[in-house]
């Protein structure tokens, strides 16, 4: 193959530098004195420090990690709810249930923020927190529930009926046998959806009141009026960030037997 085909490498190689390449200028520029991002480069941490000095980004920062955890846990709690009913109803259904759930994540984002800014309005709650909470809620949803649904299914229903029938209530069940064997599925979920929500500028974008700015929203404002070069230390951090958490979320739940991410 590869002495057959040598430009299917070349093209491999060409496809991945387009990729990585402009964030690994965006890296580089985070340390770069010059604040217009040009060269000679000359090594610097003062962006860094700017960044975390405070101001607008380290604000928009703040409030998008909070928020983005309250709709993570949100979501964790509605998926595990969620997932153990699929359990309940029989394969036929559950499966029919999980393409509905695949459908919402392949459904564009610019799709769905426009049609529940509608239905948002029209309810009387338009651009409002708990808007922007329910929204980005129904987004990550579908995340949580596929990643702990297959873990569900492994679980062994033997030791849940010894358990019952040793006079443990359904909670104590679910606390004490179910969740210990689905809590790396259901920390991949969490941390999913907290990447999801704390990226998606689509749906804050509609949804947020307005005058509020996530860090989506204040980056986007931000490179509307012109370069700033503090967002070059901020991206390089979610970069680093991001990466890590993929590889987390790959080992937790899918790890290499599942073969999804190696």
């Amino acid at each position: 193959m590869k002495k057959k085909y040598p430009w299917v490498r070349a093209i491999m190689i060409l496809v991945y530098a387009f990729m990585f390449l402009p964030i690994g200028i965006v890296i580089l520029m985070s340390f770069n004195a010059s604040p217009y991002g040009t060269f000679p480069f000359e090594f610097t941490t003062k962006w860094y420090e700017l960044l975390f000095s405070g101001g607008d980004l380290g604000q928009a920062t703040a409030l998008s990690l909070i928020f983005s955890l309250l709709v993570a846990l949100a979501a964790v709690l509605i998926g595990l709810l969620t997932a153990q009913g699929m359990r309940r109803i029989g394969k036929r259904k559950a499966a029919v249930f999980s393409q509905l759930l695949n459908s919402a994540i392949i459904v564009p984002w610019l799709v769905l923020g426009i049609a529940m800014l509608i239905l948002f309005n029209m309810t009387g709650l338009g651009r409002s927190y708990l808007g922007m909470f329910l929204g980005n809620t129904v987004v990550v949803l579908p995340y949580v529930v596929l990643l702990v649904y297959p873990a569900l299914l492994e679980q062994k229903p033997n030791a849940e009926s010894a358990a019952r029938t040793l006079g443990a209530s359904p909670l104590r069940v679910f606390w004490t046998v179910t969740l210990p064997g689905i809590l790396p599925a259901v920390a991949a979920g969490g941390l999913m959806a907290l990447m999801v929500c704390f990226n998606n500028f689509v749906i804050q974008y509609y949804l947020a009141p307005f005058g509020v700015r996530t860090l989506p929203l204040e980056i986007y404002n931000l490179v509307r009026v012109g370069y700033k070069p503090d967002i070059n230390a901020l991206a390089s951090i979610m970069v680093v960030v991001s990466v890590g958490l993929v590889l987390l979320v790959s080992r937790l739940g899918f790890g290499k037997k599942k073969g999804l991410f190696w």
